[in-house]
């Protein structure tokens, strides 16, 4: 999903807001989270950077999440869990996601906002934009690893002012694969709710990415700054990670040395 490619269907995905307005929202909501959201991001597992990085959330005795660069090319693949990360997508459930969105946005943007994000998704389809954007990276809807590795990548990016291309964005999936597999809390999930989980982080990349689209085509160095700040600050936060110390290479996301 290389950002520089992102301008030509900005509006598509910007879901109704333009300007700086996709700045100052992100700025003040870095994270829109359902309570499936939450209680995947909130499990106190090695899922989602806990206990696999360094640091007071490094796990005693675990293989870490994100091996030093050296260390990259020998690094052995998580173990795979079983618990299935497709899902088949139902109507019923993504206009609930979005329901709660608009609601969402209403209450952050004002009602006018909200209502202009309510009309967007009724116009076009999120899930469609989403998978029009990350397409040429190889992702696909239907499957929470390939929603979560969008979200991840993007948000690097925006950490580091930095670039992706179709091998890296892949090798993160297979990071996250497993990642996922192993969150007890993901493993409760049932087919429904493994699509809300993956719509939601869906919903947040639309808006994270025109937002940062948006600050790049207008030249806004302090806004990408700020964007990239309100990624970290995210990451760290919901998932333990620092995406500053990441640097995303063909092997994955490694630590820097």
């Amino acid at each position: 999903m290389r950002v520089r490619t992102f301008a030509a269907i900005v509006a598509a995905a910007g879901l109704g807001l333009q300007g700086p307005a996709f700045a100052q929202l992100d700025m003040v909501t870095p994270q829109f989270n359902t309570q499936v959201f939450k209680n995947v991001l909130q499990s106190n597992d090695r899922a989602f950077g806990r206990g696999g990085g360094t640091g007071r959330n490094a796990a005693a005795g675990a293989r870490p999440l994100f091996p030093q660069a050296g260390a990259a090319a020998t690094a052995r693949p998580a173990t795979r869990g079983t618990t299935p990360t497709t899902y088949r997508a139902s109507p019923a459930v993504s206009a609930r996601v979005q329901k709660q969105f608009s609601e969402f946005m209403a209450r952050q943007a004002g009602a006018d906002g909200g209502r202009q994000v309510a009309d967007a998704m009724r116009r076009t389809d999120p899930v469609r934009n989403w998978s029009q954007l990350v397409a040429s990276d190889g992702l696909r809807p239907g499957d929470s690893a390939d929603a979560l590795t969008a979200y991840w990548v993007l948000n690097w990016v925006m950490a580091n002012r930095g670039d992706n291309n179709r091998a890296q964005t892949l090798a993160v999936r297979e990071q996250v694969r497993p990642m996922i597999a192993a969150n007890p809390a993901y493993s409760n999930l049932n087919e429904g709710q493994r699509q809300e989980f993956s719509e939601v982080l869906m919903l947040n990349f639309l808006i994270q990415q025109a937002a940062y689209v948006d600050a790049m085509k207008r030249g806004d160095q302090r806004a990408q700054q700020q964007l990239g700040d309100a990624a970290v600050a995210r990451f760290r936060n919901e998932m333990g990670v620092d995406l500053r110390t990441l640097t995303l290479t063909d092997r994955g996301l490694v630590q820097r040395r």
